[in-house]
């Protein structure tokens, strides 16, 4: 799964070198952390680097029942800057664009392999959340449900 803008990023990133670099360390690739709803929880793998976000969920082919992966921003994202798409992603999945409140915005349903539809929040989002298709509905999470997590210490997030 591809973020429209991480995939900008790292165009505009290949386009210029720059010295300037994260000065923490990152968790590694496969950092899982708990994020929970009033009605159940997530493990959820972290993609809070470009390349994280940009690899996504791309080329999985199976998803733990309660598993997804957390997109984390730096900041706010307009919704264009925060749309996903399925290219290369062979399960369905439902995705929850959450503020940085941490309170769901809204909720989409994501086709397997649909590369042409983009699923954007309808106000700007600092984290999304992929899960298997009808987790939400399933534990009851809907717009303005509170969501909680800590991300771990030190852990690199690129805007």
């Amino acid at each position: 799964m591809k973020t429209l803008f991480s995939l900008a990023v790292v165009l505009g990133l290949a386009a210029c070198s720059s010295s300037h670099g994260p000065t923490q360390i990152t968790p590694p690739a496969d950092s899982t952390i708990a994020v929970s709803f009033p009605g159940g929880t997530i493990t959820a793998t972290i993609a809070s680097t470009v390349a994280a976000r940009t690899a996504g969920l791309m080329n999985v082919t199976t998803l733990g029942a309660n598993s997804g992966m957390l997109f984390v921003y730096g900041v706010d994202h307009v919704p264009s800057n925060c749309a996903f798409w399925m290219k290369d992603t062979p399960i369905p999945l439902s995705i929850a664009f959450i503020d940085a409140n941490m309170k769901v915005i809204n909720l989409d349903d994501m086709a397997a392999e649909d590369s042409i539809t983009f699923h954007e929040p309808t106000s700007p989002c600092r984290y999304a959340l992929e899960t298997k298709l009808g987790w939400f509905a399933a534990h009851g999470v809907a717009a303005g449900t509170a969501v909680t997590f800590s991300l771990p210490a030190g852990t690199i997030i690129d805007p």
